[in-house]
């Protein structure tokens, strides 16, 4: 499962990012979008998953500073609780801990985390390289 995890969520990122950037630098332009996670920044009974997503973040970064002088923004999105077929499968005990800390009391739909990762494939100022934008509805842990 290890394995599994490395490879979709950071060996494949980093693959397509390599893969198009020759012809966004050809172009002198171009937008990636990388999806991190709100586990990138707090525990999460998934290490992995967790790590992966910590990685995302921070090659998220550094292929904006690679890619940047040639006009291409690389940035990301960190969801929070996301409604999908994983959130219903989570702990139950989990689910409601993590729900309990989200403003809006409800998870997020994914057309909403597309919205985000539109303005950033479309219309995010230029300025913006290397950003990773959380979309968490305030869903980090409180004291």
């Amino acid at each position: 499962m290890r394995e599994r995890i490395l490879r979709v969520n950071l060996e494949a990122p980093v693959e397509l990012m390599r893969a198009v950037a020759p012809q966004m630098i050809a172009r002198k332009s171009g937008r990636i979008v990388n999806l991190a996670s709100i586990a990138a920044w707090q525990p999460h009974p998934d290490v992995w998953y967790g790590a992966t997503k910590a990685a995302i973040a921070s090659v998220t970064k550094s292929f904006a500073s690679y890619l940047g002088p040639h006009g291409i923004q690389v940035n990301a999105v960190a969801p929070g609780p996301v409604d999908t077929e994983l959130l219903k499968i989570v702990d139950p005990a989990r689910r409601e801990s993590l729900l309990k800390l989200v403003y809006t009391k409800r998870p997020a739909t994914a057309e909403e985390i597309a919205q985000a990762i539109l303005w950033l494939a479309t219309a995010s100022p230029v300025t913006m390289n290397g950003a990773i934008r959380d979309v968490n509805d305030g869903t980090y842990p409180r004291a």
